[in-house]
């Protein structure tokens, strides 16, 4: 599992609450991450681990209005039968405390591919998110990851 795989998740979302909002996001690693990750575990080569780390995201409505997040997350390596590559899910808190979580699963990487697919669902668990929903997707890449999401 590569550090730009933690950065994953996450992801994604805005820190102001508007009604059905697409927005635009990128993550960077924030800190170093925290991962065990064993090569020789399994016959096809997938190795076997999972990663705790800290990502930061900034996301762009369609209005322009930007937000920032900070997020607590992990992800870990799926089984080499799966038809995917790892699952994950992060916890998001913004400037004024309002909380939210991410779930989300990534295509199993291509050998020589540069970066990752994945797409992952919100929740939201406090202040102007609780009980809101939405869905993300994005694609990883050396330092973090791009994406698009909407809020219901």
């Amino acid at each position: 599992m590569k550090r730009l795989c933690a950065a994953l998740l996450f992801l994604c979302a805005p820190v102001a609450a508007h009604a059905g909002d697409a927005f635009t996001f990128v993550n960077t690693n924030a800190g170093a991450a925290d991962q065990v990750v064993l090569r020789s575990a399994n016959p096809d080569g997938r190795p076997s681990g999972a990663t705790v780390y800290a990502t930061r995201t900034v996301a762009t409505f369609a209005d322009g209005k930007k937000g920032e997040t900070n997020a607590r997350c992990a992800n870990w390596v799926l089984p080499p039968d799966n038809q995917f590559g790892q699952n994950g899910v992060c916890e998001y808190k913004d400037a004024a405390g309002a909380l939210y979580e991410s779930r989300f699963t990534c295509a199993a990487p291509a050998k020589g591919a540069n970066g990752i697919d994945c797409w992952g669902t919100l929740t939201g668990t406090g202040g102007v998110w609780k009980g809101r929903t939405g869905a993300f997707t994005l694609h990883t890449a050396q330092n973090g990851a791009q994406g698009e999401g909407h809020w219901n």
